[in-house]
């Protein structure tokens, strides 16, 4: 049973892609165990991570890194089809609800902003998902400036955080406006909530993008995506649908380079050649670069209480809303 004495807390961390969520959100928990007596259990708000057998190119979190705390919604699908957007709400909902239950704080990290903010703000998306079938009806890959052009109308501030080519951003962008917008109930009025943002800037992140990639590569990445590949017939696949494929490994930056260019090249994904990987190289960081400045525009949209740049000023953050609810 959770003791009745300890407040109620939901806290979240949302910044760009390769901005350190990973380990300051790691750090902070285990000093909340530690210092606060409270069990954290991070509740991860990351569309690739939650995705199994796709790990390096995602930096997926190992089970080193998470330090001994708790992590939750990772490796849940198969990336054969996309977890919509309601999907993850129910899971993410049912595991606050769960940490809740047992006294634990639930700390909600990730760079999706959608899901973040579903999370933090009681979004209503039942209603999304029939929306999002009919648009894809109406309007297929092929028709992807004509959903832009729509959503352009309809919403220019969402369309300008959305490349105009990605179908599947145009499509999510637009379900809830045509049905009839996601209701957004606000801050939940209990438990607590503390939302913390990360971001060391452009600059930084940009460092770290390059980084981070040549790590992936030294890692293991080209055999994964080969192995990738094989367990999903991938080569069949984007040859024969491309674009059209459900499968998220060739809708994600850092595996869908690959297979675009060995496709270019007529030839499968296991026989790129060194100048082949150096100009995948080239492709993966300049359109995960580009993803970062997308993600920090929700900055603006979510209602994040502070930036923090260390472990110690999130756990701060998170200590003194804690002692406000007491």
């Amino acid at each position: 049973m959770p003791d009745r004495g300890q407040a109620p807390l939901l806290a979240a961390l949302y910044g760009p892609t390769s901005s350190g969520k990973t380990a300051l959100s790691v750090a902070a928990a285990r000093r909340i165990e530690q210092d606060l007596g409270r069990e954290v259990v991070i509740v991860s708000a990351d569309s690739r991570q939650l995705y199994r057998y796709m790990d390096v190119g995602t930096s997926k979190t190992t089970v080193d890194q998470m330090g001994g705390i708790r992590h939750e919604l990772i490796d849940v699908a198969e990336p054969s089809r996309k977890l919509e957007l309601e999907e993850y709400v129910r899971l993410a909902r049912d595991q606050i609800s769960r940490a809740l239950a047992t006294g634990a704080i639930p700390f909600v990290v990730g760079g999706t902003g959608v899901y973040v903010g579903a999370l933090l703000e009681g979004w209503e998306v039942d209603s999304v998902g029939a929306s999002r079938a009919s648009l894809r009806r109406d309007f297929p890959v092929s028709m992807t400036s004509d959903a832009y052009a729509m959503l352009r109308r309809l919403d220019r501030a969402a369309a300008a955080r959305i490349h105009p080519n990605n179908h599947e951003a145009v499509i999510n962008a637009l379900a809830p406006i045509m049905a009839g917008g996601i209701a957004r109930q606000g801050r939940p009025p209990s438990p607590a909530l503390v939302a913390l943002g990360v971001d060391p800037g452009p600059r930084a992140v940009d460092l770290r993008v390059e980084r981070t990639y040549d790590d992936q590569v030294g890692r293991g990445l080209f055999d994964e995506v080969k192995a990738l590949s094989e367990r999903y017939g991938l080569d069949r696949e984007v040859r024969a649908r491309g674009r059209d494929s459900p499968n998220q490994v060739l809708h994600t930056h850092g595996y869908r380079e690959y297979f675009e260019v060995a496709l270019r090249h007529g030839k499968p994904v296991a026989s790129l050649d060194p100048a082949e990987l150096t100009e995948i190289r080239g492709q993966v960081i300049e359109h995960i670069r580009r993803h970062t400045r997308r993600q920090r525009g929700w900055f603006t949209k979510l209602a994040v209480d502070r930036l923090v740049t260390s472990p110690d000023q999130a756990f701060r953050a998170i200590a003194r809303t804690l002692q406000a609810g007491s």
